[in-house]
């Protein structure tokens, strides 16, 4: 519990955004059944087949212009992004929010810089889920008054009800990467060893399939999904 309240301490700080790299992606843009929200469907290639850092791709992406169309009924109100964490879904929100001039904020990011790490994190919410999800918790209400923010969420903001709840006073969005990408990103952070280890990617794999598997039908009931493909470059 005494690593919960210090993780929720620290939620609210910001933290400097890593520097990270894209992959070519093609994303494709669905609204939830039912849903009351006008968001139109998109189909957009999400970034070019070079490696460009954010700064430069920023002013040029397709994709974030449109999304910005997209939510543009809902200025002032909180963007939540969901899915599993990776570097994609990462560099998807800091660019939609670079876009539409929205703050960016990212629960796992301040998390892993109060707990000292991915690994540290990752041991915190499997050793403490009420503790993880009490932070999400904590973090989703005060965050929701903040207005114009785009907010990278953790598992935890679709794992109870309550946080379900709380994304309704914003605009959800799912972004659902492949899980290769995901997979590849938790290696990476575990040295050149992990990565060369094909035993190390299918214990990784099988473990975030079934996570993802356990959470996907939550993660639908967003009010958009941008579904996420890479391709191998010829």
């Amino acid at each position: 519990m005494a690593m919960a309240m210090r993780a929720a301490a620290a939620f609210f700080s910001p933290s400097a955004s890593p520097s990270t790299k894209q992959q070519q992606t093609h994303a494709v843009f669905s609204t939830r059944r039912g849903s009351t929200r006008r968001i139109h469907h998109r189909r957009l290639r999400a970034f070019p087949a070079t490696e460009l850092t954010l700064e430069e791709l920023n002013p040029s992406v397709a994709l974030l212009r449109k999304t910005a169309e997209a939510v543009g009924d809902f200025r002032k109100t909180p963007i939540y992004i969901v899915g599993t964490d990776c570097n994609a879904k990462r560099n998807i929100a800091k660019l939609l929010a670079n876009s539409i001039i929205y703050r960016y904020l990212c629960s796992e990011d301040l998390l892993e810089d109060v707990l000292g790490g991915k690994e540290a994190l990752a041991a915190f919410r499997e050793s403490d889920e009420k503790g993880y999800l009490e932070v999400e918790t904590e973090g989703l209400k005060q965050l929701t008054s903040m207005g114009s923010l785009v907010l990278c969420c953790g598992d935890g903001a679709v794992m109870n009800s309550t946080n379900l709840g709380l994304l309704r006073h914003g605009v959800s969005i799912w972004i659902d990467v492949p899980l290769e990408l995901a997979v590849n990103d938790m290696l990476k952070s575990k040295g050149a060893q992990a990565i060369s280890d094909p035993d190390s990617f299918s214990q990784a794999m099988a473990k975030l399939r079934q996570r993802y598997d356990d959470l996907k039908e939550r993660y639908a009931v967003s009010d958009v999904t941008v579904s996420v493909q890479t391709w191998l470059l010829s």
